[in-house]
């Protein structure tokens, strides 16, 4: 194997291990707040819908999962004190959902954790290391993502 075809795999197996990483530092955080990662999720998309709320399916969308689950993520989630649902006023069958008080606090709180938790993941490395790592790894994406990559058996 190359030595660039090596450094290739490094550099995937290296960007997997901290994205591994990266998510068990969030499930624990999103924990000490009663959270998953997918409900933590829904809590966003329902959040990024606005003041008038989500529909279900607006959720569904935005999670790339069925209505279905999204409605029964959601009904959990409001059995928790997170979400409310109420009548939709543009269609009688529907409901919108929105944040509770409590649900907009977790909210808040878990992104605070969150941005304390990345800081002190890079607490020492150099502001310059950062940023060339940044670029390399958006680089490395759009080259993944714009080439096909063919498996030759």
């Amino acid at each position: 194997m190359s030595d660039r075809a090596e450094l290739a795999l490094q550099l995937a197996d290296a960007v997997g291990e901290a994205y591994r990483a990266l998510q068990r530092a969030g499930d624990r955080a999103l924990r000490t707040y009663g959270l998953s990662r997918r409900a933590h999720a829904v809590l966003c998309a329902v959040d990024a819908a606005g003041p008038d709320g989500a529909r279900p399916k607006d959720v569904a969308r935005e999670r790339g999962v069925s209505r279905a689950a999204a409605t029964t993520f959601i009904q959990r989630l409001e059995g928790k004190g997170f979400l409310e649902t109420t009548p939709d006023p543009s269609d009688d069958r529907g409901v919108r959902v929105t944040l509770s008080h409590r649900g907009l606090e977790v909210l808040l709180r878990a992104g605070q954790l969150e941005r304390r938790l990345a800081a002190r993941a890079i607490a020492g490395l150099p502001a310059s290391g950062i940023g060339r790592a940044v670029q390399t790894l958006r680089d490395f994406r759009q080259r993944v993502e714009g080439r096909e990559i063919h498996v030759i058996a």
